[in-house]
């Protein structure tokens, strides 16, 4: 299990003022206090965690037995976290009892990559005006620190700041519609793209686009700013195609 001060420092504090988009914490839930959230929702939002940074791989079968003995909770609030999941396909059911990382086509998952670059550059034009000098800093100290992941080949921690470096960006474009979409394609993608990193690594022209990207909102140029986005999410594009 991760370091939850690790997450801490990477997540939360880019996020704070944003609490709908999802978060880390780990893999327990709890309805002892009035103020939790439903237990299906916690279950839903961990399981959607982990696929985002890929720590389900494609095909990774998911018993609601299993995991509901693992988490100390009836097998209810599982299986109604599950079904959510697979109805916003980042899971496929068989059955009402069984459920599964989809194993997608390589075209399918070159155009789930495809339409977040679309996305994902549309948000990143809106937020660069809109980016505070804060903001700013603490993007290039994450582009700085998942340089150093890269190097140590640590892609685990790499994959967390990288879900914080870009939905810094987007949470500040002033759209939660573009945001809670966006969200939604990285939990199908999660598993493919971690696949993709821990078994090729990361070209140089890739590893410094994220620099590129702060330097581009530090100028206020919206359009390079989008144009970089695009670029970075599109190696997924060019990957499976």
């Amino acid at each position: 299990m991760r370091d939850p001060d690790l997450c801490d420092r990477v997540i939360h504090p880019s996020l704070e003022q944003k609490p709908s988009v999802m978060t880390w914490s780990p893999m327990t839930v709890s309805a002892e206090n009035d103020l939790a959230e439903p237990l299906n929702q916690q279950v839903y939002q961990q399981l959607k965690w982990k696929l985002t940074v890929g720590e389900f791989a494609p095909g990774t079968g998911i018993s609601i037995r299993r995991l509901a003995t693992e988490l100390g909770i009836s097998a209810m609030p599982v299986r109604e976290a599950l079904k959510r999941l697979a109805s916003e396909r980042a899971l496929t059911s068989a059955n009402k009892r069984s459920f599964r990382v989809p194993e997608l086509a390589k075209q399918n998952v070159a155009d789930l990559f495809f339409v977040r670059s679309s996305l994902e550059g549309i948000a990143a034009e809106l937020a660069t005006p809109r980016l505070t000098k804060d903001q700013v800093d603490r993007l290039r100290a994450l582009a700085a620190e998942m340089d150093k992941d890269i190097d140590r080949e640590d892609y685990s921690v790499y994959l967390t700041r990288n879900f914080s470096f870009h939905f810094t960006i987007y949470t500040a474009a002033g759209n939660a519609e573009l945001v809670s979409i966006t969200e939604s394609l990285w939990a199908q993608t999660g598993p493919f793209l971690a696949a993709g990193v821990r078994a090729h690594g990361m070209s140089p022209d890739w590893q410094n686009l994220h620099m590129q990207i702060v330097n581009a909102i530090a100028a206020r140029d919206a359009g390079l700013a989008r144009a970089l986005i695009e670029q970075d999410i599109n190696w997924g594009t060019g990957a499976f195609q």
